[in-house]
C-alpha cells in the first residue's frame, strides 16, 4: 500500500460526509485477486485552491515507488481520470471522494459535504475508512411523513433529505343520505386506506432492500401513524426508532428533516453507549465478544460478527496476502500459508471492509474501553 496524506498528519478525525453515488458495501468487496496495487483511493480538500499542483506532485512521489514505466503512466492516467471526474461533478461539496482502478474502467466519484484532509492511498482494494466514519456518525434513515391520505418517504443522508417515493388516494368523499348503507361506505373506505398504506410499505421495503437497512422515523397528525406501522413489514418494523405527532401543513418538510436529524443522532449516541456496555458485560462473561486484530479478522472471515467497535483515529499498520487472505503483522513476515510477501495495509480499513462485507455495524468511538483493548473490539452473534 502506498499512502499520501498530503497534510502530513493521520487519517481525517472530521469526516462529515454525504456520498451521492458511492456504495460502501459495493467498495467493501472489491480487491485485486493478484495482490497487486490497482485501486486508487483519492480524497481532496476542495478548499485548498491548489489541490491539483499538491495532488499532481504528491503522485510524483507515489510513482517513484512504483516499479515499471507502465505502473507509472497507469498511475498518471488514473490521477488525470480521477481529477477529472471531481471536476464534473453536479453538486460541488467541500471535498471530494475517488475510488479508481488503474487498469480498468472502473471509477467512483462523489462529492463530501465537509472539509477532508486530502490523501492518496494506492493499494489493492479501496480504501473506505473514512467513508465507514460517515455511515457511522451521519447514519441514513427514511422519514416517512403519512396523513390518512397522502404520505412522502424522505431518504435521509447528511441532513439533506431526498424524497424517494410518494403515495396519496382520493377521498371518497362524504356519505350521503338515500347512498351506500354507512357499514358498507365504512368497509369500502377502510378498504382504499388499507391498500394505500400497503402501496407505502412495498415503497418503504423497495429502498432497503436497495440501500440496506436503515432507521425509519414516523412522523404525521391523528392515528394515521399508528395504523401504518400496524401494516408494515416485520423487518421494516424492527427499524422503527420514533414515531412523532406533527401538523404537515404548519411545519415546511425541510424543517422537519433538520429536526428530525437531531433526533437520528441522539439516538445513534444512545445506540453506541448500549453497544460499549453490551461489550463489557460480553467481556466479563467470556462469551461473545472478540479483541486482537487477528481474532477480529477471523471472526469477521466466518460471519461471526454483530458489531464492530473502532478506536477513533487509531492506526495499525500490517501486511496482506490477498490471495491467501491472510494477515501478518511484522514488516518483512511473509504469508503462512503460500510463503509470499504480503502487501503493506492498514489493518483498521481491513476489519472494517470485513465488518461491512457481513452486513456487521461498525461503530467509531474514542471510549477508554477500547484504548485500554488495543483499538477493536466486536461483540459476535455467536
Amino acid at each position: 500500500m502506498y499512502w499520501d496524506n498530503l497534510n502530513n498528519s493521520s487519517p481525517p478525525k472530521d469526516i462529515m460526509a454525504g456520498h451521492e453515488e458511492l456504495d460502501i458495501r459495493e467498495l467493501a468487496q472489491i480487491f485485486d485477486a493478484d495482490n497487486r496495487d490497482v485501486y486508487l483511493s483519492l480524497y481532496v480538500d476542495l478548499s485548498d485552491k491548489e489541490h491539483d499542483k499538491n495532488i499532481k506532485r504528491r503522485m510524483r512521489a507515489i510513482s517513484a515507488a512504483l516499479a515499471g514505466r507502465d505502473h507509472k503512466q497507469n498511475l498518471k492516467e488514473a490521477v488525470e481520470k480521477a481529477l477529472a471526474a471531481i471536476d464534473s461533478l453536479e453538486s460541488k461539496g467541500r471535498a471530494a471522494a475517488v475510488f479508481i482502478h488503474l487498469e480498468d474502467e472502473f471509477l467512483r466519484c462523489a462529492s463530501l459535504a465537509a472539509t477532508v484532509d486530502t490523501m492518496m492511498i494506492l493499494d489493492a482494494s479501496p480504501y473506505i475508512l473514512p467513508l465507514a466514519r460517515f455511515e457511522d456518525e451521519y447514519e441514513q434513515f427514511l422519514l416517512i411523513l403519512i396523513d390518512g391520505q397522502h404520505a412522502e418517504v424522505h431518504h435521509v443522508e447528511d441532513a439533506r433529505g431526498q424524497q424517494v417515493a410518494e403515495a396519496s388516494h382520493t377521498s371518497l368523499g362524504r356519505h350521503k343520505s338515500g347512498g351506500w348503507s354507512q357499514m358498507r361506505y365504512q368497509r369500502i373506505r377502510e378498504g382504499v386506506v388499507q391498500k394505500f398504506y400497503d402501496k407505502v410499505v412495498e415503497q418503504v421495503d423497495g429502498i432497503l432492500r436497495e440501500h440496506g437497512d436503515m432507521r425509519i422515523i414516523i412522523a404525521g397528525p391523528g392515528s394515521a401513524k399508528q395504523q401504518f406501522q400496524d401494516r408494515m413489514s416485520k423487518r421494516s418494523k424492527e427499524l422503527v426508532i420514533a414515531i412523532e405527532n406533527v401538523d404537515m401543513d404548519m411545519i415546511g418538510t425541510d424543517s422537519l428533516i433538520s429536526q428530525f436529524t437531531e433526533l437520528a443522532k441522539q439516538e445513534e449516541g444512545e445506540r453506541e453507549g448500549q453497544d460499549i456496555d453490551r461489550l463489557r458485560k460480553e467481556l466479563l462473561s467470556g462469551t461473545l465478544a472478540m479483541t486482537g486484530i487477528h481474532d477480529v479478522l477471523d471472526a469477521a472471515e466466518h460471519g461471526r460478527i454483530e458489531t464492530l467497535l473502532v478506536l477513533e483515529g487509531h492506526q495499525q499498520p500490517g501486511l496482506k496476502c490477498e490471495p491467501c487472505n491472510a494477515y501478518m503483522r511484522k514488516a518483512g513476515q511473509k504469508c503462512p500459508e503460500c510463503g509470499g510477501a504480503g502487501n503493506e495495509v492498514e489493518l483498521m480499513n481491513e476489519a472494517v471492509e470485513a465488518a461491512i462485507r457481513i452486513s456487521a455495524h461498525v461503530e467509531f468511538t474514542d471510549h477508554l474501553l477500547l484504548k485500554d483493548l488495543g483499538g477493536l473490539a466486536a461483540i459476535l452473534r455467536w
